[in-house]
């Protein structure tokens, strides 16, 4: 026979019934009873097959079925009268201790200790837990009990023991969540987070969890139904786990570290390959220079043999001038290994040595090899404008002599004041040290005393010039003239800016301009970046045109102005 659990009403069932005595149940097709399945059905000798009155309480009997009273009055069935299908006393010995801890205010919430009725030194067993859980989960709170304490309790004050159930379930039941709670009430701090989800007012019955009616989330109080369809609840996403084998791991790890292996080789190889590259390009640069340099070596030693230029690429010229064993040598480079070892090969191969050295000014692109020299010719003596210790001083037009040359000193102050420039008188040529360039202009330290030397230089010689930078010059009377015009040139341009400025501005004492201001101007063609360099020549002209009284200078000392009645200006 099927027995279904119900509230406590007895609910006869036509087409089938029952015979049995002290709950002993035969099948016949016959009319059967349906018993209720409240947990306080107690000593149940024998069902009534009549329909027991009502409960008091909240709850009502569900509906009889429509065709129950015709069909009782044809069927003799009597009362049993030594039977019950529910508890005389609602509050029996045994719910006694399913009652709620009593707290001093309505607020106060109970410790999980209190809602267990558990001493703290007592082990923890989930019997009372099991017990509560039937009482309050949200499954039951359309139910009648017959527990009047229970029964008249509302759905949100059910909801929130079942939730404090709950947590102190999961406090008592871990160890170490009850050390922590024990020591510090972690965990619990008289309100437990239930992580409720709030419900969406919008959202189906079907979509909502068993026993809720304001949150989605079934991690608390869901019957296995509820798990299931949460479980379930997004097809496209599966749930089971994805498992990795050890070897597929060690086999993924390998993988990894083969392609990182494999990239940073190429790239390796690639910053290789660039280097590579760039060498290449270097290394055919210095060739091709080289070539050049051998070649003008080549064309000078076959028109003159007792001058020898050495060089270090885009480096310092020097030469070795004579041609018996002891030479002069004009300038010592930047004291590079490089020009070291190629003086040193040259000397052996020429058997010769070095008895004098000519400084043109102090630069140490200039004086830097002294030491080298000394070390492959230690009796050389070393001869300098202003010269330092242990060295010997240049007069102007001191002569220095060596087998097949002989040397004029020209003291050509200018890019330096101890600039000295040295003709070789019997090839008329000059030496002219940085006051004239193989290539571009020259720097200056005072552009008045600079213009002096170009124009006496101009005189002193009509042949080559050899300059201390760039390559041989073969008619050096032209670069000094093109050196003096181009001077001229840039103080008239400034003068014109000076005076432009002079007569845009109405107020008398305007006018006035700063160097960087006139470079701006005068060199607006030119990139930003030598712009700097560019100032310090505009100041040298403002210096030497202030001289002269063409401009005037205020009293910072950072403007100029031209001159109200400026002599004839170049």
């Amino acid at each position: 026979m099927a027995v279904v659990f119900v509230p406590p009403v007895i609910q006869v069932v036509p087409g089938w019934y029952h015979l049995g005595v002290a709950g002993n149940f035969k099948m016949s097709k016959k009319p059967f009873i349906v018993l209720s399945s409240s947990s306080h059905l107690l000593n149940a000798s024998c069902v009534s097959p009549m329909l027991s009155p009502p409960s008091t309480g909240p709850h009502h009997p569900p509906k009889r079925h429509p065709r129950l009273d015709g069909y009782q009055r044809r069927l003799k069935i009597q009362r049993c009268t030594y039977a019950t299908v529910k508890d005389p006393n609602p509050i029996s010995q045994a719910s006694k201790g399913l009652l709620w801890p009593e707290l001093q205010t309505s607020s106060s919430i109970p410790t999980p200790y209190q809602i267990f009725q558990l001493d703290r030194a007592a082990p923890y067993s989930k019997r009372r837990f099991y017990e509560l859980v039937k009482l309050y989960h949200p499954d039951r709170h359309g139910h009648c009990c017959n527990l009047p304490h229970i029964d008249g309790l509302s759905h949100e004050v059910k909801m929130k023991r079942y939730r404090l159930v709950v947590a102190a379930n999961e406090i008592l039941s871990d160890p170490s969540r009850r050390r922590a709670y024990d020591q510090c009430k972690a965990g619990w701090s008289n309100r437990p987070d239930t992580g409720d989800v709030a419900h969406h007012s919008n959202s189906s019955r079907e979509s909502r969890w068993s026993g809720f009616h304001d949150n989605e989330s079934p991690a608390n109080n869901a019957t296995w139904e509820d798990w299931e369809k949460w479980y379930h609840r997004d097809p496209k996403a599966p749930q089971a786990p994805v498992y990795f084998s050890n070897g597929g791991f060690v086999f993924l790890v390998a993988f990894i570290t083969a392609a990182s292996a494999i990239g940073q080789a190429s790239r390796v190889d690639g910053h290789k390959n660039r280097f590579d590259e760039r060498a290449n390009i270097i290394h055919k640069e210095c060739n091709i220079n080289l070539h050049q340099r051998q070649k003008e070596t080549r064309e000078l030693s076959s028109s003159n043999q007792a001058i020898l230029r050495l060089f270090t690429l885009q480096g310092t010229n020097t030469y070795l001038v004579g041609t018996g064993p002891a030479r002069i040598l004009i300038d010592t480079g930047e004291g590079k290994p490089l020009w070291s070892k190629l003086l040193s090969t040259i000397l052996s191969s020429e058997n010769v040595t070095v008895s004098d050295v000519l400084l043109t000014h102090w630069h140490p692109d200039h004086v830097g090899g002294i030491n080298h020299l000394l070390d492959l010719c230690p009796d050389a003596k070393v001869h300098k404008q202003s010269p330092d210790q242990g060295q010997l001083e240049i007069e102007d037009g001191q002569k220095f002599s060596a087998q097949g040359v002989t040397l004029r000193a020209n003291h050509c102050p200018g890019h330096t004041k101890d600039h000295v420039a040295f003709v070789l008188e019997e090839e008329n040529a000059m030496f002219t040290g940085d006051n004239v360039l193989g290539h571009g202009t020259a720097v200056f330290e005072d552009l008045a005393a600079y213009m002096t030397s170009l124009d006496r230089m101009h005189k002193q010689f009509s042949g080559r010039a050899y300059p201390g930078h760039g390559a041989v010059i073969d008619d050096g009377r032209a670069r000094i003239t093109e050196y003096i015009q181009h001077r001229n040139q840039r103080q008239r341009e400034v003068l014109d800016v000076l005076a432009e400025a002079k007569k845009s501005d109405d107020d008398s004492d305007a006018g006035w301009r700063k160097p960087m201001e006139i470079v701006k101007i005068v060199y607006k063609d030119y990139p930003e970046n030598l712009h700097g360099p560019a100032a310090w020549g505009v100041l040298q002209i403002l210096e030497k045109v202030a001289k002269e009284g063409k401009v005037g200078q205020s009293e910072d000392g950072d403007q100029w102005q031209i001159a109200n009645k400026p002599s004839a200006m170049i």
